[in-house]
């Protein structure tokens, strides 16, 4: 089994690199990639520490960035990358996160107070700015019950579609525009490129009713290699959709749980909520097409 998409500490996941290692190592994953946001500081690491003392398995070399489609903001992945080189790319292109979330919490904040909600005064002055400002923000607004008449029940209990239904979607009232922080899609496409590497689209089915009409957008103006079809939240036929689009465009397949440790609770590497399988066979039409060299195996 293999696990192309998951999280440490270089991002926002919970786990160090060695635990993350360590964990898919316990689970016998036979193929990973590690797809920090917006770095690939992880695979340096993996230069510094006896690499096959916590995995022996192949390590694809990858990242996933933040890019805009449609004003909303989405994901690309970058697999088989030069990840040294990546990483100075991504320098001329994205902001720091901290700075990043810094200026989100400010505009989500402020997008929250002209649609009349009720928000502590200070509540800014608690942000941590290695935290989310959807999550910190929502944390915020569900302490008043007030709030419930703006905010649909399926986004007051849960952060993830506050942030998809409210502070991403382009007609929600708590949008927030980051134009002037997230590149474009083919800017993020190009850094997976010049870095020799392949560009899938993961898990289209969160971006909630704006995914076909993303999805179709991207496949008739953008060239992609591959589509992330096996995902932890993907229903079968989900599934079966984007196998089928990979079948008639003749693009690459991968699959991942996106794995954040404690910060995405339920989701285990290799399984997601505990049904999920990725089989080896989905990447031999393209893994020994990039490159898979990382660290130093003693």
């Amino acid at each position: 089994m293999i696990d192309l998409h998951m999280h440490t500490k270089y991002s926002d996941g919970s786990d160090s690199l060695c635990e993350l290692l360590t964990r898919v190592e316990n689970k016998k994953l036979n193929t990973i990639s590690i797809t920090d946001h917006n770095t690939a500081l992880a695979y340096e690491e993996m230069e510094k520490i006896d690499l096959k003392k916590y995995y022996t398995g192949k390590i694809i070399p990858g990242i996933e960035l933040n890019t805009k489609v449609l004003g909303v903001p989405i994901e690309i992945l970058g697999y088989g990358i030069d990840y040294k080189k990546m990483n100075e790319l991504v320098k001329t292109v994205y902001i720091p996160a901290n700075e990043r979330n810094k200026i989100e919490v400010e505009r989500l904040y402020n997008k929250c107070v002209k649609a009349g909600m009720k928000i502590d005064d200070d509540c800014l002055s608690r942000f941590d700015s290695t935290s989310f400002a959807s999550k910190f923000i929502h944390s915020e607004i569900v302490k008043y019950e007030e709030n419930k008449n703006i905010v649909s029940e399926d986004a007051w209990n849960d952060t993830k579609v506050f942030y998809r239904k409210y502070m991403s979607n382009p007609e929600g009232i708590l949008y927030v525009e980051m134009d002037d922080f997230v590149p474009k899609f083919n800017t993020a496409a190009d850094l997976v490129r010049k870095s020799g590497g392949l560009v899938f689209l993961p898990h289209i089915f969160e971006y909630r009713e704006n995914s076909r009409k993303i999805l179709n957008y991207i496949l008739e103006n953008y060239e992609i290699d591959g589509i992330e079809c096996f995902y932890t939240t993907f229903s079968k036929e989900q599934t079966e959709e984007v196998l089928q689009i990979c079948k008639e465009r003749n693009l690459y397949i991968s699959g991942g749980s996106d794995y954040h440790g404690k910060n995405k609770t339920g989701v285990d590497v290799g399984s997601g909520f505990g049904n999920l399988q990725i089989k080896d066979e989905i990447i031999e039409e393209w893994v020994n097409k990039v490159s898979c060299a990382v660290g130093k195996r003693s």
